[in-house]
């Protein structure tokens, strides 16, 4: 990969540029990383719910391109798609926690070249040299997470998951903890959720899907298997087992919680249950896959070489 030789100048100060070439040893700190939205809060501005008789909700309209669930599969269309995607899931990424100073901003330009513009505002004005330590860790990040991106060899969310584990482990854990606690607080529930007489309905258009793995295993059952199958894999010891066992594994739960949202149970919770609270961690966790997913595809098709990106707000650095 290639080294970065940064150019640091205080914007305010005036003083001498500082040079320095960071080492591929250097790390950002895994700090827990906070989206700005999830993929529910993303497509409820273009589709309405309406709430069914028993305060069920029907489900909504699921559409490629706004639903972070959804792996895209067709070539994305010639202009910028669902901006809201493309954003929050880059900033999942290089965000180092919720607090406000830490979060990194993402808006996209369109005029006269497509490309992303990252905000994040410096902690400390008054203390330059400290400023330096934390922008060269976030330059780092930022051109290590879209070479990635962009390398031939990158073909979906499954290759972004080194750079995820080991610089955002805190986030990470902390995303597998919401979905265990909440999918543990339904074990009790399950029994009493009303669920379809048939997997094929319970399940809709993923009925096939969920036949060929649970065949006709009734559909509050199937429900139970997946929740423990899911639970299971954030118990993974994410420090003690190695990279590629890791990412078997998060392969596996990313699609039991795809499969575990189609369920109709579970798409039409009713606000405040159990089931609402579960499908709202899954939800929030999903787009580390599918909104990565877009995300490489989208870069793909619109940066013919490199991704092109630029800091704003961060004194002056020369790359």
């Amino acid at each position: 990969m290639t080294s970065l030789l940064l150019r640091v100048s205080s914007a305010k100060s005036g003083q001498p540029a500082v040079l320095a070439r960071p080492s591929r040893e250097m790390s950002s700190t895994p700090i827990l990383v906070n989206t700005t939205s999830n993929s529910s809060s993303l497509s409820r501005s273009d589709h309405e719910e309406r709430t069914e008789p028993g305060g069920m909700h029907s489900a909504r309209l699921i559409d490629e391109d706004d639903d972070l669930t959804i792996r895209p599969k067709r070539k994305l269309p010639h202009k910028i798609p669902k901006q809201n995607v493309i954003t929050n899931t880059i900033t999942s990424y290089l965000s180092k926690s919720d607090s406000r100073e830490e979060v990194v901003s993402v808006t996209i330009n369109s005029s006269p070249e497509v490309s992303f513009n990252l905000h994040k505002p410096l902690r400390n004005r008054l203390s330059f040299a400290e400023n330096a330590c934390e922008t060269i860790q976030d330059l780092m990040d930022a051109h290590d997470f879209f070479e990635i991106i962009k390398s031939p060899q990158t073909e979906n969310y499954k290759d972004m998951l080194p750079f995820l584990i080991t610089r955002r482990k805190k986030f990470f854990k902390k995303r597998l903890w919401c979905v265990r606690a909440t999918l543990k607080a339904m074990d009790e529930e399950w029994s009493t959720v009303h669920t379809s007489p048939s997997i094929h309905e319970e399940f809709a258009n993923f009925g096939s899907i969920a036949y060929s793995r649970f065949g006709a295993l009734p559909p509050v059952d199937v429900l139970i298997k997946l929740s423990f199958d899911i639970q299971t894999c954030t118990r993974v010891n994410i420090d003690a087992v190695p990279m590629v066992r890791l990412i078997q594994i998060f392969d596996r739960m990313f699609e039991d919680c795809h499969l575990l949202l189609r369920s109709r149970t579970i798409a039409k919770a009713a606000p405040r249950s159990g089931a609402a609270a579960a499908k709202s961690a899954m939800e929030r966790f999903l787009p580390l896959s599918g909104g990565v997913d877009y995300l490489i595809k989208f870069c793909k098709s619109t940066f013919p070489r490199e991704v092109r990106y630029q800091w704003m707000d961060r004194g002056h650095f020369e790359v």
